[in-house]
């Protein structure tokens, strides 16, 4: 098995990337869940003379501010974890043409972390918030030593090994080699059908496909090869998402902080009111006895 090469620590930082997305993408799902639109209209309850508490008018604000700008803050981490998650191989939402660089990747994930981590989940957003800013340091030291991930050199025009065929004509000095050089993703295909089992499922499908067409059409067979790739991708973070997301829900919704230490009487006096009181109450009656002894003289 070869080694990691220097050149492959660009894709492992792109991986890393995607990892922290998929994380703001299971923050932006639970926060929303919390905070959820509140989609109720009232209607006995509005009148048509304004009220000590509000206007008429505003009756139905609460419905208004689901909606535009006001709603807005509440989506933003999911809507950056979604963007960020699919920068990494683009199909069902093409960001076009970013990003080219680990520059442009360094922003994003500087703008990750401060606007759509560090703000919401309480811990879990402000340990994603410090990995993508640390993946963003290391971003610009990549982009210094001049790595690159895969889909940044596809974007500035670099040829890679091409899973979708091209309109060059290609040169093969063995048809048996290059049939035996296609793989079909199978296992991978298959693991992914149990996170999510409607996308990977599709890739199940084209995994079969890459088997059919290896003989009679190698660049089928290649196309195939690569939609398995992709879809079974797409399945695995749909499902890692979903897992993480709806396990953090599961597990903190409806729990309430328990009182904190010191509430009660501490001392030793053997009754659970508060040494205070009992300290002031003992100087009251002090000065009541004082105030006795003056007017029996």
């Amino acid at each position: 098995m070869a080694g990691l090469r220097f050149s492959d620590l660009g894709n492992v930082l792109g991986l890393l990337g995607l990892a922290s997305s998929l994380f703001t993408t299971i923050i932006g799902i639970v926060y929303t869940w919390y905070h959820h639109p509140v989609l109720k209209l009232k209607w006995s309850e509005c009148g048509w003379s304004d009220t000590a508490a509000a206007k008429w008018v505003d009756c139905n604000s609460e419905w208004a501010s689901n909606f535009g700008m006001a709603q807005l803050p509440s989506l933003v981490p999911l809507l950056m974890g979604i963007f960020g998650t699919f920068m990494y191989r683009p199909m069902l939402l093409q960001v076009g043409g970013f990003p080219k660089n680990f520059v442009q990747y360094a922003v994003w994930l500087l703008f990750q972390g401060m606007f759509a981590n560090f703000g919401y989940c309480g811990k879990l957003g402000v340990i994603n918030g410090w990995f993508s800013i640390i993946l963003a340091v290391a971003s610009l030291v990549a982009e210094v030593t001049g790595l690159k991930t895969d889909r940044m050199l596809e974007l500035t025009g670099h040829k890679l090994v091409s899973c979708g065929g091209s309109s060059a004509p290609e040169k093969v000095s063995s048809r048996t080699t290059e049939k035996d050089g296609i793989k079909d993703y199978m296992p991978w295909a298959i693991v992914s059908a149990f996170f999510c089992p409607i996308l990977g499922g599709y890739g199940v499908y084209q995994a079969s496909q890459v088997k059919k067409l290896k003989k009679k059409d190698p660049k089928a067979a290649r196309r195939a090869a690569k939609s398995t790739t992709t879809w079974s991708l797409y399945a695995l973070m749909l499902g890692v998402v979903m897992l993480g997301a709806f396990t953090t829900i599961y597990v903190t919704d409806g729990r309430v902080m328990a009182p904190a230490a010191g509430d009660g009487d501490d001392g030793d006096d053997g009754d659970d009111g508060d040494d205070a009181g009992d300290a002031a109450g003992g100087d009251a009656s002090e000065e009541g006895a004082d105030g006795s002894e003056e007017t029996a003289e």
